[in-house]
């Protein structure tokens, strides 16, 4: 039997080495990204390589972690395939009343191989469900009774998108019944929706009598829908994968895949890897990302040493101590510790924003001086350290000033956990739903945005040693706020505190 493949050895140099479908399954996996280097290695591979990816489309996805239906939609975008079209109707069929745009043009070049599948999913859904199928069948063109009989019914279900669709499909056939609606909507009635519906018609019968164009794809650059670079999707990945990729020839990974151990308990073999990369690799970034991997090792002595070494080494690169900082967050209090970390925010710039966020990270009371000068620093690092701190050790005088950067995209997140955190008031359990409120009205919140407050209000009664809210309760009432979806994060997600591990290994359950 052979041996499974190692995720080190989808080493982006040996994409064009290894198959298409291996390629994909890989990246099903999560073990690599989705970049620029993926979508190259197979479109170079021509025909053989489309038609491992119509494989591939074709394979169950229940094992699958990484759902990658939008890139196979842009793959038969890109090059259209008949193999395709069971995964393209089955794609529409998940969503068939918000058809992407990207899944219409892989379609529609298709042509006549698509229209009896396009029919049988049309009847299986009906008219109700089935506006954008019709759609579909009106866009491919393929004279065809089936297709004329379908919109000539859907004219009368729904007048105004059947007009529509006929207009596109250009058969002339459909003239006398679109002559004939026309003609029975009052020309005396000026109400909205009779205008627009004897717009919508007549602009469909001027369709009919305009010459036909024939189809022309708009072009598609398929790599720039991708970035060059991506790292494999590491919160589902399991612990041993994870460490797995501690040995890539990527140093990006290899400092995602060390980070990836943040704030987690390790196995003794994963934290010897940690501290071999953090005293010998050659990239900064991979030992910085090492050292504070291992801040749950710290208790060691001899690892906390090593990282004390490292922080008060001048002679390391800025990057690399300000990891070993980060590492040492839970001895920030220990005075020969502290002097450090101070002397590491006196040199400002990267180095003052890694000694806030040890600061923040310890919970240290007399760090809490640091926080509310930098809410308004010129270096974004600093602000959204500034902004964490400010709200995890309550500055309450600077609610107003922390809720000036809920405008900007760039600081939103921060200041809205954060607020939630420092916002004035009394911290109960009954209290937390109005919190909520309070902030929602400030600033009306997003799905996602409403489950980072819950969480961060949740946090506040976690540091009064109250039990959480919105944890515990699953899903929030309907008065909480109108657009929550959920409680908390989802179990992948990042956790809201910055912990910069995931929620399912932090507050999650």
């Amino acid at each position: 039997m052979a041996a499974a493949p190692s995720l080190v050895s989808f080493e982006p140099g040996r994409y064009n080495e290894i198959p298409v479908i291996e390629l994909l399954r890989a990246a099903s996996r999560g073990w690599i990204g989705i970049d620029k280097r993926l979508i190259q290695s197979i479109l170079d591979r021509g025909e053989a390589g489309m038609a491992d990816v119509a494989v591939f489309s074709r394979e169950p996805v229940r094992e699958h972690r990484v759902f990658l239906d939008q890139v196979l939609i842009d793959l038969f975008h890109h090059s259209p395939q008949p193999g395709a079209i069971d995964f393209l109707i089955d794609a529409i069929r998940r969503e068939p009343e918000d058809v992407d745009d990207t899944l219409v043009e892989a379609l529609l070049p298709l042509g006549s191989q698509a229209v009896d599948a396009l029919l049988k999913l049309y009847e299986e859904l009906g008219e109700e469900a089935g506006s954008d199928v019709a759609f579909l069948l009106a866009g491919l063109r393929i004279r065809d009774p089936r297709v004329l009989a379908l919109l000539l019914d859907r004219l009368e279900f729904d007048a105004a998108d059947g007009a529509f669709c006929l207009g596109l499909y250009g058969d002339p056939a459909a003239k006398p019944a679109l002559e004939k609606m026309l003609a029975e909507l009052p020309e005396e009635d000026t109400s909205d929706d009779n205008v627009e519906l004897r717009r919508e018609i007549s602009h469909a019968i001027e369709a009919l009598d305009a010459p036909e164009t024939p189809y022309a794809p708009e072009p598609f650059d398929i790599l720039a829908e991708y970035p060059k670079q991506d790292i494999p999707a590491f919160d589902v990945l399991t612990e041993s994968e994870r460490a797995e990729l501690l040995a890539s020839p990527e140093a990006e990974v290899r400092a995602e895949a060390a980070y990836s151990f943040f704030n987690t308990a390790v196995n003794p073999k994963v934290r010897d890897a940690l501290l071999a990369m953090a005293k010998s690799d050659p990239e900064p970034l991979v030992r910085a990302r090492a050292w504070e991997a291992l801040s749950d090792a710290a208790d060691q002595e001899p690892i906390r040493a090593a990282m004390l070494a490292t922080l008060t080494d001048e002679s390391r690169p800025v990057e690399e101590r300000g990891g070993a900082a980060v590492g040492l967050y839970g001895f920030a209090d220990k005075p020969e510790v502290q002097r450090a970390i101070e002397a590491l925010y006196e040199e400002g710039g990267g180095a003052r924003a890694k000694a806030l966020e040890t600061m923040w990270r310890s919970l240290h009371k007399p760090y809490s001086k640091y926080f509310a000068q930098h809410l308004d620093d010129e270096n974004p690092a600093i602000v959204h350290q500034a902004l964490r701190g400010a709200g995890y050790f309550r500055l309450t005088g600077y609610a107003d000033k922390i809720a000036k950067r809920l405008d900007s995209d760039d600081f939103r997140d921060d200041a809205l956990f954060a607020y939630a955190l420092a916002l004035p008031g009394e911290t109960t359990r009954g209290r937390a739903r109005g919190i909520l409120r309070k902030i929602d009205s400030i600033t009306h919140l997003s799905p996602a945005e409403t489950r980072l407050v819950m969480f961060a209000i949740d946090e506040r009664l976690r540091l009064y040693g109250l039990a959480p809210v919105f944890e515990s309760e699953g899903e929030p009432e309907p008065e909480a706020s109108p657009q929550a979806s959920s409680a908390t994060p989802g179990r992948n997600d990042p956790c809201p505190c910055g912990s910069g591990k995931k929620y399912k290994k932090c507050h999650g359950k």
